[in-house]
């Protein structure tokens, strides 16, 4: 289920970039399940063949291009999350990231709310709002660290809104 989890990171993390928009809005289309799982394994063999060769850079800036429209890692990332906070507070804020309701209600498709419902539903803001906080505490490590050992024991037990279409797969290829 980590790889649902990764896919759900990235549709978050994609859906606040949209819903800020400006600098952060991202350049291309939301990525279905299928479509972000190949590009995740061309990132993931881009970067295994890169350690071999002399002459990376093309390739290096493939991953990196990668990186960022898979917004991999993001929500896991303090130095990412912080440059994130820093443009969504540059553009004038944004509810989804002022309360679970707000989160839920700007990056939660109805029918997502309604597959997860309400409790589970907050239950998922409340695991994304506290990465950000966390990573608003990344100056001070003994703070960042404390609210990250908080954290992370939630997500094996985060609810999962992506669905599955006939014929996908969640485990990694």
């Amino acid at each position: 289920m980590e790889h649902v989890l990764e896919y759900q990171d990235y549709l978050l993390a994609y859906r606040l970039r949209a819903h800020v928009g400006g600098a952060l809005r991202p350049p291309r289309r939301e990525l279905g399940l299928a479509e972000y799982a190949a590009k995740r394994l061309e990132r993931q063999r881009l970067a295994r063949d890169l350690l071999g060769r002399d002459d990376y850079r093309d390739d290096m800036r493939r991953v990196d291009a990668l990186t960022d429209e898979l917004n991999f890692g993001l929500w896991h990332n303090p130095g990412e999350t912080v440059a994130l906070l820093r443009k969504v507070a540059a553009a004038g804020g944004t509810p989804a990231i002022e309360s679970e309701a707000g989160f839920v209600d700007a990056l939660l498709t109805r029918r997502e709310r309604a597959r997860l419902g309400e409790e589970r539903a907050l239950r998922l803001a409340r695991y994304y709002l506290a990465l950000l906080r966390a990573s608003a505490a990344y100056l001070d490590p003994e703070i960042f660290t404390r609210l990250r050992d908080e954290i992370d024991p939630d997500r094996p037990h985060l609810p999962i809104f992506v669905e599955l279409g006939e014929g996908e797969d969640a485990t990694p290829a």
